[in-house]
């Protein structure tokens, strides 16, 4: 499944306002946070996909939809998405959707200057 080239909706008013309704201090406090959490999950998910366990990756995958908008990972939303509608047996699928979160999260974490390390 190529979720890559997927129209993306914009999330420019969804940033702003989370932004504006905690201040940009808090903002950026919440971001950190949610960056270094990205790591704990990125991992459980890996360990989710290895094992072919389609109900914990989509457990994780939950929880990332569930924050990614409101920090404007819309990438990362759509992705987590599709975990979502992975059905058991699709193993394969599991695993490439995994990878593609992975570097999702690496790359939102690089964008941001957070190493998977720091968390």
């Amino acid at each position: 499944m190529d979720v890559e080239n997927e129209s993306k909706p914009s999330s420019d008013e969804a940033l702003g306002s989370l932004e504006s309704d905690v201040g940009s201090e808090v903002y950026g406090e919440l971001l950190e946070a949610f960056l270094a959490h990205l790591s704990l999950q990125a991992v459980e998910l890996g360990i989710a996909a290895a094992d072919g366990d389609v109900a914990a990756a989509q457990y994780v995958a939950h929880q990332i939809k569930g924050t990614a908008t409101s920090f404007g990972a819309t990438r990362l939303d759509e992705v987590a998405h599709h975990v979502l509608a992975v059905e058991a047996g699709q193993r394969e699928l599991l695993r490439s959707l995994v990878s593609e979160l992975d570097a999702e999260i690496r790359s939102l974490q690089a964008g941001a200057g957070v190493s998977a390390g720091n968390q």
